[in-house]
């Protein structure tokens, strides 16, 4: 059995337990059983939306070393795998799980090295720290950098059709993960929704508190479109001229899409994502929400208009977004993980 332990609520949003499900449906096309381990039901909507199975641990999901004990209950073979994807791990909880089944962690910065079989940084920013040294004298199969990053089969079949950059600015895509404790929609809307000449399509996340406020504020109105649970994003990335983004994991999609980007950092980990995208000027980045929302937005509403100025400019960093990934990078993590297996299987046979 291949498990997944992620979570999903309006603290941490969906990214985790989403990249987790890029990959479990690459799994799943494999042919192989995979079942999701989740802290509470927080997560259900998604998972079952893809058809996941899952297990309710009924436990915290800030104190993970709380659940060892009913893990250990049922995770007792060799041939079992664990895929952990939380910042709430321990070097307990992974030493745990390491001495029992075969462990590959999913992470976006070193606090600590761990004891895992498999560790996966995909992130543009994965070279500032030292995985090759820290992990040097252990059998730890490592997998960085943007070849390995998880992007849902609509954008992997996306990748291989043109965007198209079109004269005129008219269409900007708005995005801030699936939650947004900030009010970062709330206040951007407030602000650019008197901008006519601009159709706004904006995605409310399954854990944004202020949903129902914005719905029912901006719902109808001309130039402002909501969507909800959505399952053809990259269609919607894809009819827009510019996207404005939290940083994380949607900025992969985006550059598997092609379309002009500006981004801003949202929370704690997603500050290094600025020394990978701003580099060689691939997207644009407003700043960071801590630092100041309003004098954010006013960044975002220069930028949008540099962008509307230049179709030029556009074109160079769609095709700098595109070059970076190919769409493929959750095929290549299972493919590691099972020839990885097959090794360890031969071996011991």
């Amino acid at each position: 059995m291949i498990y997944f332990r992620a979570d999903a609520n309006g603290v941490i949003a969906s990214g985790h337990i989403m990249r987790c499900i890029t990959i479990a449906l690459e799994f799943v096309k494999q042919e192989k059983e995979v079942t999701f381990l989740i802290a509470d039901a927080n997560p259900q909507i998604l998972l079952e939306r893809y058809k996941l199975s899952y297990r309710i641990l009924n436990t915290d999901w800030e104190n993970m070393e709380s659940e060892i004990n009913i893990l250990n209950g049922f995770l007792n073979t060799t041939e079992d795998i664990v895929i952990v994807d939380s910042y709430m791990v321990t070097e307990a909880y992974m030493k745990a799980l390491y001495t029992k089944v075969k462990t590959v962690y999913i992470e976006d910065h070193m606090k600590c090295p761990y004891n895992v079989d498999i560790l996966i940084n995909y992130n543009l920013y994965h070279f500032i720290f030292d995985y090759l040294g820290v992990y040097k004298k252990t059998e730890t199969k490592l997998l960085l950098g943007a070849q390995y990053v998880p992007l849902r089969e609509e954008f992997s079949s996306y990748h291989i059709k043109d965007y198209e950059v079109r004269e005129k600015v008219n269409d900007v895509l708005v995005m801030c993960g699936g939650s947004d404790e900030k009010g970062f929609l709330k206040v951007f809307l407030n602000k650019l929704c008197h901008m006519k000449s601009l159709r706004f399509h904006v995605i409310v996340g399954a854990y944004n508190a202020y949903r129902e406020e914005i719905k029912k504020r901006y719902d109808g109105q001309d130039n402002i479109y909501i969507y909800e649970n959505i399952n053809n994003i990259s269609e919607i990335m894809a009819k827009c001229d510019v996207a404005i983004s939290a940083a994380g994991n949607t900025l992969y999609e985006l550059c598997a899409v092609g379309t002009p980007t500006i981004f801003f950092s949202y929370s704690d980990n997603q500050k290094y994502d600025d020394i990978g995208f701003t580099q060689n000027d691939i997207m644009l980045h407003a700043g960071n929400i801590d630092d100041g929302m309003e004098t954010m937005i006013e960044t975002m509403i220069v930028y949008i208009n540099i962008l509307a100025d230049s179709r030029e400019a556009r074109i160079k960093m769609s095709k700098k977004m595109r070059d970076l990934v190919d769409g493929l990078g959750a095929a290549r993590i299972v493919r590691s993980i099972l020839e990885d297996e097959k090794n360890v299987n031969d071996t011991s046979a």
